[in-house]
């Protein structure tokens, strides 16, 4: 096993696309229906009584959790795809060094990551 690591610009796109792709669908698909489409607006709960009094409150709790995270994955997306863009870009410009900075004294056995 090699203790040489190499930029792979290449493989830092590949994975730009892929994020791009979760992020797209995630715009396009998911945030539109629960944002205006059939899961914006709450379901009739019955008539047992105190049906509407407690399954609403769960309901609204349980709906204003899942917009919130569904906004910080698309921030995270947004965030990772922006961070390996400047990335690729500093290879690019020959900057490779400031990349090389950043891992120094990275040690990947106290993290629990395997060694590439």
């Amino acid at each position: 096993m090699s203790d040489v690591r190499e930029f792979d610009a290449t493989a830092i796109e590949e994975y730009r696309q892929f994020l791009q792709g979760l992020l797209d669908q995630l715009e396009a698909e998911v945030i539109p229906v629960i944002g205006e489409g059939a899961l914006s607006r709450a379901p009739a709960f019955g008539s047992a009584p105190g049906a509407t009094e407690n399954a609403l409150e769960q309901y609204l709790d349980f709906r204003a959790a899942t917009w919130r995270n569904l906004q910080y994955l698309r921030g995270t997306l947004h965030g990772l795809i922006q961070a390996l863009a400047d990335t690729a870009g500093a290879d690019m410009d020959g900057t490779d060094g400031d990349i090389a900075a950043m891992f120094e004294g990275f040690d990947a056995s106290t993290t629990g990551l395997a060694e590439v």
